[in-house]
């Protein structure tokens, strides 16, 4: 089995803050059999993570790097289990893989904050957030740059009120893709202690449409005889869908689409063989009775051999 050389640590006070950071050996010793890493679990989700080897001959080590943001963890005493999941190409399927745990502990002192101190954002449209950081210090630190993760999203410090707490303005565009998006900000001081201070972002982008069309653009290729291709839709909302019509001013180009009441609709389009040769490209008008009134254009392509 896998065994540690250390399996707990205790790194008694830390700085609430920084990444606290530590490194686990890891040994092979199950007799003549190699292992093979297949996961690593942790109680908190607020880390990064490394293994320098996964697959382990007799004998041999590894290193498991963990890597926890204090920022976002309570003050006092903390314990950190982290599950190390390994198994032998000897053993059956069935048989479930074995574990070793490792524990990381540490008493997590505030003297800097940072409020809130993970950012979440559900928005349709361009938005603004502020949080704030301060330092309870005499001497309290400065900040000497702010980055993201992202280009998308912009970071600029704010005026510093006079309890001395620094705010820091948080702008996500409205060019974001609609879906989760799990970013950082990245705080760099002059403080040697808080060099470098981390906060997760999570940006939730509705989108503004209320009903979203895959393809984008259908391409459609015309090979001397009837050619055609679909166009999901699906309602943002998740309520009902019914298409009234598919408009069509396209000569040799029809469409059929679905009927039901679910937030999900198809529409197949077709092209004529005597488009068969040509290239071209337009839109059709598909219209809704739900949602009510609501209409979208859906691009199409063709082209020939």
């Amino acid at each position: 089995m896998l065994t540690a050389d250390t399996a707990t640590v205790d790194r008694g006070e830390v700085l609430g803050g920084p990444m606290l950071k530590h490194t686990f050996r890891v040994t092979n010793n199950h007799g003549s059999e190699s292992l093979t890493i297949t996961g690593l679990d942790s109680t908190c989700g607020c880390l990064r993570r490394s293994i320098s080897k996964t697959e382990l001959k007799p004998g041999d080590v590894t290193e498991v790097t963990v890597e926890i943001n204090t920022l976002t963890q309570p003050d006092g005493p903390q314990t950190w289990v982290f599950t190390l999941k390994h198994r032998s190409s000897l053993w059956g399927k069935t048989q479930p893989d074995a574990e070793l745990q490792l524990r990381l502990k540490a008493k997590i002192l505030r003297e800097v904050s940072v409020s809130p101190p993970m950012v979440a954002m559900t928005t349709q449209t361009e938005a603004t957030t502020t949080i704030t950081l301060a330092d309870k210090r005499e001497k309290p630190l400065s900040v000497k740059s702010l980055a993201t993760t992202s280009k998308l999203i912009t970071a600029k410090q704010s005026v510093k009120p006079n309890g001395g707490a620094i705010v820091i303005e948080l702008t996500f565009s409205g060019d974001i893709l609609p879906g989760t998006h799990d970013e950082s900000l990245i705080i760099t001081t002059d403080d040697p202690q808080y060099s470098e201070l981390r906060v997760p972002i999570r940006c939730i982008k509705k989108s503004t449409q209320h009903v979203l069309v895959q393809p984008e653009v259908l391409d459609i290729e015309v090979k001397g005889e009837k050619a055609s291709g679909i166009f999901q839709l699906r309602r943002t909302d998740g309520k009902s869908l019914q298409i009234t019509g598919v408009e069509s001013q396209l000569p040799g180009v029809t469409a059929t689409w679905s009927t039901g009441s679910g937030n999900v609709a198809t529409v197949k389009v077709s092209i004529a063989k005597t488009m068969a040769g040509e290239k071209g490209k337009g839109e059709l008008v598909v219209k809704f009775t739900e949602p009510n009134g609501h209409e979208r254009k859906l691009p199409i392509a063709w082209s020939s051999d």
